[in-house]
């Protein structure tokens, strides 16, 4: 069988003869095809003389993207959103979670999160196996409990309106909470129907109507309430006595401080006919944990 070769620009042509055959054969290769190669995979745009396609943005659900929408938030809740990537928030109730004597299992339950801000509870109820979840919540700062004397104002550092980690957490999460905007003062059954567990933390005394607002809690709730709010353990002073200290709504705003038993019969007195300390600890900001006195108080409808 005869051969020849010719070769032209790394394209290479096999010409065979034979007495039972004859055939032409190609192939291709070498620096000038590599270089034409490496010229296409660049893009219409390199193979015209322009400059190569830009590369596709990053999925703002990738941990690069979502890192990006985390840091441009002030966090209050230490949320853990996967792929590594957790929120700097000014609590972390992760290390204590058990501290609070929440339920392993809430399934078939309808939960409502009073306060959610960036949904920490939220998210933990809906975990929990909760058939639906309700975080409710204010527009921003300016809705705060605020005396008339600071109406209108937005603390440094406050956004203008609450709910971006919320939301940048639910999409993260792909939860199925839902947040809706509403005062606790507006609360009432027709505006959202009942719920078999209700929860709010670290709220009353930021209230200037903490009685009203656990009447209105009680008035949605057919199951069980959980209070878990601060306490002042030297207004426990003398023996069972129920005090309270007036702080006129400063701050955050924060009207009041309260002593442990002043809060049992605050909650009590709302309109549920069991309450049950289900435990008091120390905890605190992520940077000094242990600083303030903490109950958590179930509230029997």
């Amino acid at each position: 069988m005869a051969i020849r070769k010719i070769g032209l620009g790394g394209v290479q042509v096999s010409v065979t003869a034979g007495p039972h055959e004859a055939g032409l054969h190609f192939s291709v290769g070498g620096r000038w095809w590599q270089r034409l190669m490496a010229r296409m995979a660049g893009g219409d745009a390199a193979l015209r003389g322009g400059a190569p396609a830009p590369p596709p943005a990053p999925d703002a659900g990738a941990p690069d993207g979502l890192r990006q929408r985390v840091n441009g938030v002030n966090w209050y809740h230490t949320l853990d959103l996967g792929n590594g990537v957790r929120t700097p928030g000014a609590f972390d109730h992760a290390p204590i979670l058990d501290l609070y004597r929440i339920p392993e299992r809430l399934d078939g339950l309808r939960v409502l999160d009073i306060a959610t801000y960036d949904g920490f509870w939220a998210f933990e109820f809906e975990r929990r196996g909760a058939r639906e979840v309700l975080a409710m919540d204010l527009e921003g700062p300016t809705h705060l409990d605020w005396p008339p004397r600071r109406a209108g104002v937005v603390p440094e550092g406050q956004p203008e309106r609450f709910g971006l980690g919320f939301e940048i957490a639910r999409e993260a999460l792909r939860s199925s909470v839902r947040r809706v905007v509403c005062n606790v003062y507006d609360l009432r059954p027709e505006t959202f129907g009942h719920f078999d567990v209700v929860h709010a933390g670290d709220l009353l005394l930021h209230l200037n109507s903490p009685v009203r607002a656990l009447q209105n809690m009680a008035r949605v709730c057919t199951g069980y309430a959980l209070i878990s709010e601060p306490y002042f353990p030297d207004l426990d002073c003398m023996g069972t006595r129920p005090l309270v200290e007036y702080r006129g709504g400063g701050d955050v705003p924060t009207w009041w401080r309260i002593g442990l038993n002043a809060l049992k019969e605050m909650v009590r007195d709302a309109g549920f006919s069991r309450i049950e300390v289900l435990n008091t600890f120390q905890y605190g900001y992520r940077a000094t944990p242990g600083r303030m006195s903490h109950a958590v108080i179930q509230a029997f409808r």
